[in-house]
Order: C-alpha cells, then structure tokens, then sequence
C-alpha cells in the first residue's frame, strides 16, 4: 500500500491535465511532433484531442474543426495519436493497456511476467529473455526504454500517446525495423494547479492520481506527481485452493522543474520512482503433457504452488503467491536553446531498475514450469540533435547522434521437478552489456507549392557482450547428477545504414497523396535462458525490413467529415522470432532463430464525422496479411508426442513456407460519443468505444496457440460544468464480459494462456483546482 501524506493515491494521472483547453473540443486531435521538437512532417491518426500541457492556456483556431490541427492533414508519414482523456476512458496505466487504442498494435505480457511484447503491423519480437532490442522501441519524454519490463513499468500523469508505424531512427533515437510508442508525460505550468482524481471499479479495484503544478520564481517552474493502483485481481484458484489473484499493489511519483536562464533557452531537470509489488497474473493450462491436467474450461481459472525448496533457494517466503518485487527509478535532463538559425537540444538520462518476478507458467499445483526472475539492470543515454527553425523555409533539415549504454544482470530459477522429463531445480545466471552510437539526418524539401520530397539517412553501430554464463542444477533424491557448466564470452556487432525517401503532393486544398521507402534494421542478440549447451549462446543476425507506403488524406463538408487512408507493402529479411531447439538428453528450449523471408501487406481506412455539433464518431478499420517465404522450424507438439510414445528426443521440424504468419487479419475501432448541454452550465456525454480483434496464433500452424477473436465494448456516461474543473462519470467495460486471451505461450511440456480483463463496472471522480 503506497501512501502520501495519509492519502491514499491509485492509479496513473491520466485524468488529470486540466481541461480547460477545450478551445479545441473533445475530439480526434492531430499532432505529429511525437515529442521530438525536430521530428519530420506526420500524418496522424488521432482518437481525441489532447489538452495542453499547460492547463490554463487557452488554443484558439480560426477554423472549425473537431478532429484537431488541419496542418498535420497537409504532411505525411502516419502516426495514431492517444490524448490523455482517451487514457483515462479506458484506465491505461501501462502499456498493456494501449492494444486496443491504435490500430495494427499488439502489447502482450512476456507470460504472465511484468514484462511486454510489442508487435505493430505483424512485425515484433516475443522476447522471453528482455535481453535483446525490440522490433517497437519505447519512448517516454525522448528517453529509449530498450528493455521489456522498464516498457511495461507504470504510465501516469500523461500528456499522451504517440505510435507512428514503419522503420524509425531518422530524426532521433535508436533504429528499429517496426515503429515507435513515445509517451509524454505532464510538463510544468506557469501558472499554480493542483488535482485528484480517483477511479473505483469491481473486483475491489483503486486508482488514484495526484498532482500539483505551477511557478517558483519568473522563470523556474515544477510539477509533482503521484498514483497509486491496488485491487482488481479476477482470478481465482478454482482448481484447488479457492484463492484470488492478480491484485495490483503499486505506486509511483515523478518530479519535473523547468528553468528558462533566458528567453532563448529551457532546460527541464526531472526525476521518478516506481514501485510495483502487485500479485502477477496467473496461468491457465491449455495443454499437459507432463500431468494431463485437463484443459481449463474457463480462462479467468489457474492454479499455483511452488515447492519448499524452490522457495527456499529462491529467498521467497512459505505460502507466496506468483507476485512482483520490482523497483524503477530514473533522472534526466532536457536542454533546448534557439541558437537563431536553429534549435539546439539535448536529452541526458539515467533509469535503473531491480526487477524480482515469481511466476507459475504451468498454471497448476505441480512443479512443472515455475519461474523466479530476478534482473538488475541500468541504462544511460545522451542526444544531441540540430534542427532548423522556420517551417516556411524551403529546405527544413534534422540531424543529431544518439548514444546509449545498458548494463545487466540476470539470474533464472526455474522449477521442474514436477515434470517428469526434468527432475530437478535449474539456475541460469549471465551478465550483458551493450551500447550503440548513431547518427542520423533527415531533410524536406518544397519542390513546389504542392510538391514536397523527404529523405532520412542513419547508420548504427550495436555492440554487446555476454559472459558470466553459467547453468547449474541442484541436486534432489531424485536427480544426483552434478550439473553447473560454465560458458564462455560472446559477442555480436552490428554496423549498419538505413535509409527513406517519400513524397507529398497536395492535389486539392483538402486532399493530399503521399508515399515513402524506408529501409530499417535492428540488431542481433542473446538467447540467455535455460542454457544447457554452448550453441544455444549463438547470436541472432541483424533483421531488415524494407517498407513501401502510400496513402492519402482528406476532409470534406467544412471539416466535418475526415476520411483518411494507406496501404503498406513489408518485404522482411532475417526476422527474429522466439524458435525452439532440441537438446539431446534435456528438452525442447526456446531458441531466438532467423527467418530468411517473409513478407507483409495490408490497407488501413480512418473515418471521424462531427455531423451536429457534440456528437463525434470515429472508425477505424485495417487488414493486414503476413506469410512465411522461407522457414522451417521444430514441432514441438510432434517432439513431446515421440518422447512419450518412445522415450527419446528428436529434432522435428515443419516447413512454414507460404504458411500464414498468425497475425490478427481483421482490427476494427470506434467510438461515439454526444456532448449535451444541460441548461448553460452543465454538460452530460454519454460514450461508447468498441474493438474488434481477429483471431492471432502466436505459434502458426497449431491450433492450440490460436487466440479467438474477439470483440470488446465500453459505455460510459460523464456529467461535468461547462468549466470542466470537476467531473463524475460512470462506466461498464466489455460490457459483453468477453473471454478472451492476450497471449498464448509455450510451457514445458504444455502451453499455457494469459486471460483478458472481465467485465469492470465503475466510477470515476476528477477534480481540479
């Protein structure tokens, strides 16, 4: 329980920038900075309109427009923009939570750890290790979070929410082959504010933000924040014990100040902690080939129990729950200065974090697949980027480096003496470290008044190293055999360019066409789990991706009708998927391995309507289709099946070739929502948000990782005065109380799921001050 000052804080202040911006209405809003101040022209998709950062100042447009800036219709290159009301509507308080807000987009827990996977537009890498770089790279203020659970760490006090698509790492950051999540959180204000909000929901679940805001001199500002998030936890241990699960326990604060030394320059010094001590989600069993434990009927079940001498050696106390231990803290500094013909900026950062998760993957009472995780790691990073000032200038430039360097250390228990195959207790301990340099420009060009030509150029340089590997297993009645093999150094360089073209034409005032190329890569990695010979410690080779892209965008009707569009084309070299090997005398392993080829499409459509003023209406629709070129993998179900009919462990494998790639063929997402005027000084909105989500197969080609599709619905209604300085509001969430999977995952022996949220019924209290 995590508590200031005797009042209990829960949850992310998502709600709590002050809308009294609503100058421009609560709408789909339009930025495409994605907190760069030098980022190249975007095209956005936007759900909402985001208030300002300062929340007395006041946006006036000349035009009438619901759906937010008409400027960012006029630019290419697409990104989805979440606002922070948006945030708060469907209780995001961390990444998981964004899967269902932008389009194309998969955030899945690593089984039922506190760290996350990112796939957008069926390009992702299931990181089961959090040791390698993802596909998606996190960003929060400009600062990268290459590492799964410092993603999957708290959001709270939020400005919003930008996930732009396609190879990245022209204008700022670390190159990746599949897009960007930049997060911005709240700035300071110049004018003194302060606020709480509390949302109360079943299953005795709590979320409270806190913040206070505003001035300490003429040119000095600051800005506290602080939540915390308890209760919610809807499993249940129906199989044996009765109890419940997940119930979060968490808490955080962030601090920033924002110094102005003169009228040219602003430098914001800033600081968080984060403590999580949440129960982990449980388990549920799908497949036993250890104890035919029988599949599961419904999925919000599971099961757990962890032996004496697991916890023993584990230091976890008699009679724990699969839970989370982990600590996140971090400082940074953010320079800005107007040097005339330009803007100078750099970001500096430091984020530690001391992560502990103790999990039952096998989702049952036996010690067939149980985890204890413990990483510390660190990471610094340093931008420096130059970017020209004038937006009317013909010749609009961007070039900047990017250094950043991680430490850490892991140590795997894993428990399966319970299995059958594996009688004995294992421990995977390593160190790594890496760091990478790169430099980047990016330039656009007006060839006419209609026409624009863009160009982006990177080169990257990703060094790692591993060493301290060692496996051991400790010895039982049952298993005397001495175990504990060490393994040497290794390595992996990666030194590479990326590269983009695009073009804009504005064909009419209202309508424009875009294209672009975009060459992307990201670096190999570790396998650095369950390591039982030296070949498993083998680096994956860097993946490519070359991306091609058209679209267009459009309003009509005085701006009362926004229709936009594209179609992308993914032709991908040595992608990095979580593979398996075959160990003789041990198992299946997970494996990171390369795919040759592979290739990806699909078309999305957009279409927001302000038909009356108050109502908005918001669709969005995307298909996309992914298929193997060139692949061939071990079956695993094809491996267990021959050991327990034979007793030995072959190598068996399927040609995935021209094999679908199991990405959700079909997103779909909208919303409605009318904002009525009661009298002169009371408002009522009603809302409803709807998702569809095809069906996904984590693993292709067997049916027991398929995840179904499915379709979530929310109603909610907000009463709030014309000021907006309070509001109440009440809310159902899946409405329907849909079953359904966030992730599928292979266990030993077996596989495994992770179920979705449930039906929540609650209520929601913002005041500002």
């Amino acid at each position: 329980m995590f508590r200031f000052n005797n009042i209990l804080l829960c949850t992310s202040a998502l709600v709590l920038t002050l809308p009294a911006v609503a100058a421009t209405t609560s709408g789909k809003a339009v930025h495409g900075t994605k907190g760069h101040p030098a980022a190249p022209p975007s095209v956005v998709r936007v759900r909402h309109v985001a208030p300002s950062s300062d929340p007395e100042s006041i946006q006036v447009y000349r035009r009438k427009n619901a759906f937010g800036q008409l400027a960012m219709q006029h630019q290419g290159v697409s990104v989805t923009h979440i606002d922070s009301t948006e945030l708060a509507r469907h209780q995001v308080t961390d990444v998981k939570g964004l899967m269902n807000l932008a389009p194309n987009l998969t955030v899945q827990p690593q089984g039922s750890s506190s760290a996350v996977n990112f796939t957008l537009r069926g390009v992702g890498l299931n990181d089961f290790t959090a040791n390698n770089t993802p596909s998606v790279m996190t960003y929060v203020d400009g600062v990268a979070l290459p590492i799964g659970y410092m993603a999957g760490a708290a959001m709270f006090d939020m400005a919003g929410v930008d996930v732009s698509t396609g190879p990245s790492g022209f204008t700022h950051g670390q190159t990746v082959t599949a897009g960007e999540i930049n997060i911005k959180t709240a700035d300071p204000t110049k004018t003194f504010h302060y606020g709480v909000s509390e949302d109360i929901a079943t299953y005795d679940r709590s979320i409270t933000n806190l913040y206070v805001s505003g001035p300490l001199s003429s040119n000095v500002q600051y800005r506290i924040a602080g939540f915390t998030q308890q209760g919610g936890g809807f499993q249940k241990n129906e199989i044996n014990t009765g109890q419940s699960l997940g119930n979060a326990n968490k808490g955080g604060l962030r601090a920033k100040v924002a110094w102005q030394p003169d009228d040219r320059t602003n430098i914001v010094f800033s600081g968080n902690w984060m403590q999580d001590d949440s129960q982990a989600m449980g388990a549920y069993s799908i497949q036993d080939l250890a104890r035919n434990t029988p599949t599961y009927q419904n999925n919000r079940n599971t099961g757990w129990g962890f032996t004496p001498d697991f916890l023993k050696i584990t230091g976890n106390s008699a009679g724990t729950k699969p839970s989370y231990n982990n600590t996140f803290w971090g400082a940074g500094v953010n320079f800005t200065r107007n040097l005339g013909f330009a803007d100078l900026s750099t970001i500096s950062a430091f984020q530690q974090m001391y992560v502990h998760n103790l999990m039952d993957l096998d989702g049952t009472r036996y010690a067939i697949y149980d985890d204890d995780v413990n990483t510390d790691a660190n990471l610094f990073s340093q931008e420096v980027k130059l970017a020209s000032r004038s937006p009317h200038d013909r010749l609009q430039w961007n070039v900047g480096m990017y250094y950043d360097r991680t430490q850490m250390h892991s140590v795997i228990f894993n428990d399966y003496t319970g299995s059958g195959s594996r009688p004995y207790i294992q421990r995977t301990s390593y160190n790594q470290d890496q760091q990478a340099f790169s430099q980047y420009g990016h330039l656009r060009l007006t060839v006419t008044k209609r026409l624009h030509l863009l160009a982006g150029i990177t080169h990257e340089s990703d060094d790692r190293d591993l060493y301290n590997m060692q496996t051991m297993r400790y010895n039982t009645a049952i298993y005397p055999t001495p175990f504990d093999n060490h393994y040497g150094r290794r390595g992996a360089l990666t030194n590479q360019f990326s590269g983009m073209g695009g073009i804009e034409y504005q064909a009419l005032d209202n309508l424009i066409f875009y294209g672009s190329i975009r060459k992307g890569f990201k670096p190999g990695g570790f396998t650095a789990n369950n390591t039982v010979v030296a070949s498993q410690l083998n680096p994956t080779k860097p993946e490519s991706l070359l991306a091609y892209e058209v679209g267009f965008k459009s309003d009509y009707w005085n701006h009362k009708i926004r229709l936009n569009g594209d179609a992308f084309w993914y032709d991908y070299h040595g992608q990095q998927v979580a593979g398996l090997a075959v160990v003789s005398n041990y198992g299946v392993v997970g494996q990171y391995v390369n795919i040759p080829k592979s290739r990806i499409w699909g078309v999305e459509m957009e279409i927001d309507a302000n038909p009356i003023p108050g109502l908005l209406l918001h669709q969005h629709f995307g298909y996309e289709r992914g298929n193997y070129e060139d692949y061939s993998a071990i079956d695993s179900t094809a491996v267990a099946a021959t050991y327990i009919r034979t007793g030995k462990l072959v190598a068996l494998y399927r040609s995935y070739a021209g094999v679908d790639m199991g990405i959700p063929k079909l997103t779909l997402e909208g919303s409605a929502s009318y904002k009525a005027k009661l009298g002169t000084r009371w408002t009522l909105t009603p809302y409803l948000d709807y998702s569809y989500r095809g069906s996904q197969f984590d693993v292709p080609g067997n049916n027991l990782y398929r995840m179904p599709a499915y379709f979530l619905m929310d109603v909610g209604l907000t009463f709030a005065p014309k000021s907006g300085k309070w509001s109440l509001g009440a809310y159902v969430n899946n409405i329907l109380d849909r079953r359904y999977d966030v992730t599928r995952q292979t266990g030993l022996n077996g596989i495994f799921g992770i179920p979705g949220t449930p039906r929540m019924v609650g209520g929601r209290l913002r005041v500002d001050f």
